[in-house]
């Protein structure tokens, strides 16, 4: 019996998404919130990657055309498409609250919190690519 590429699809293993509980770190104390994520493997975040990629090629082309450098991503660049990144992998939540009142997953929800609290976006991409979650 050989190996059976269907049964061990990374990409459709990520893509069916993994949930997480939320620790607060350095002390691995849980926080009753959940996230599930996508896998780093999955379609969505590897088109997600792609497309990235893509429109900063574009920018080199369009830059040289006009006989220019092309210029560096600054900082906050960067961090817009950490977050960005982050919000791809997340297909949902449960726990989360701002003063008593629930905060559903939507894309606008997770971009704010991402930016303000740089340590949950750093879990999910942790546990985003983890590929022993995904199996």
């Amino acid at each position: 019996m050989g190996f059976d590429l269907v049964t061990n699809n990374l990409a459709d293993k990520a893509e069916a998404g993994y949930e997480f509980e939320l620790t607060i770190p350095g002390s691995d104390t849980p926080t009753g919130a959940f996230i599930k994520v996508r896998g780093s493997q999955s379609k969505i975040v590897r088109a997600y990657g792609r497309k990235k990629f893509e429109e900063l090629r574009q920018r080199a082309v369009i830059a040289k055309r006009k006989g220019k450098d092309v210029e560096d991503i600054d900082l906050e660049e960067a961090e817009d498409m950490a977050v960005e990144r982050a919000v791809v992998k997340v297909i949902s939540w449960k726990g989360f609250e701002e003063d008593g009142k629930e905060v559903p997953f939507t894309k606008e929800n997770a971009t704010r919190i991402f930016k303000e609290h740089s340590w949950i976006r750093d879990q999910v991409e942790e546990e985003a690519d983890q590929l022993l979650n995904f199996q």
